[in-house]
């Protein structure tokens, strides 16, 4: 997204950018990182979207064993308050077909869209406290994206985000999705009706994030991360 947006009506105001992340943060949200090339900004992104600790978070974590983009989390041995789903594909390892015992105790694995939507879900009710989630406190970072859209077509892959939307929405959790340059641009296109928001991250010495968010049809200007 460019800046040009403003010239088709967008606009750029802090009270109602300010408005519409709390409405975000409230009712559960999926938001898409557009990460530039070479940068480390996306780890710093991803860490202010996964949350500090304060309030008991609850963390999910979708990962691929062949992405090669930078996350700012790594799985955990012993932190009962986060879990794994792995996207191993069968097609790049005929090994994976029949998928090894999971190396972390909280680490599920997924061969396809489909299984990895339906993991998603299971792990999201697994990490669910007796009383279901306060807003906010289910965060989920998937950086497996790139991989599944070399590995399955599109249609499975816009099913999979369909799933993740609602699993974030219906828990009142924030999930964010990785993208890289890598990424063709066309699957990242067929993909943006599903997310809430677009977050662009750049930056190393002075890292940054814009947003924009379509229903509100408003793009903030660089902010720093």
């Amino acid at each position: 997204m460019s800046d040009g947006s403003t010239a088709r009506g967008w606009v750029d105001d802090p009270a109602t950018f300010a408005a519409a992340l709390d409405d975000l943060k409230s009712t559960g949200c999926l938001l898409l990182v557009l990460e530039a090339g070479g940068s480390d900004a996306g780890g710093d992104g991803c860490r202010r979207l996964l949350g500090d600790d304060g309030g008991e978070r609850k963390r999910l974590l979708v990962r691929s064993e062949n992405e090669t983009q930078t996350t700012s989390s790594a799985p955990s041995r012993d932190d009962p308050d986060e879990r794994t789903v792995v996207y191993r594909s069968p097609a790049r390892d005929p090994a994976a077909a029949s998928p090894p015992e999971p190396s972390l105790p909280a680490t599920t694995t997924a061969p396809d869209a489909d299984a990895l939507g339906d993991a998603v879900e299971e792990q999201a009710d697994a990490l669910a406290p007796l009383g279901g989630y306060e807003p906010g406190q289910l965060r989920v970072c998937m950086d497996a994206l790139g991989t599944l859209l070399e590995d399955d077509d599109l249609l499975s892959v816009l099913e999979f985000t369909k799933t993740l939307g609602a699993v974030a929405r219906e828990r009142d959790g924030i999930a964010h999705v990785h993208v890289g340059q890598h990424v063709p641009g066309i699957a990242v296109e067929g993909l943006l009706g599903q997310f809430d928001a677009v977050v662009e991250v750049t930056g190393d010495d002075d890292p940054r994030q814009r947003w924009h968010l379509p229903d509100e049809s408003l793009s903030t200007r660089w902010l720093e991360l």
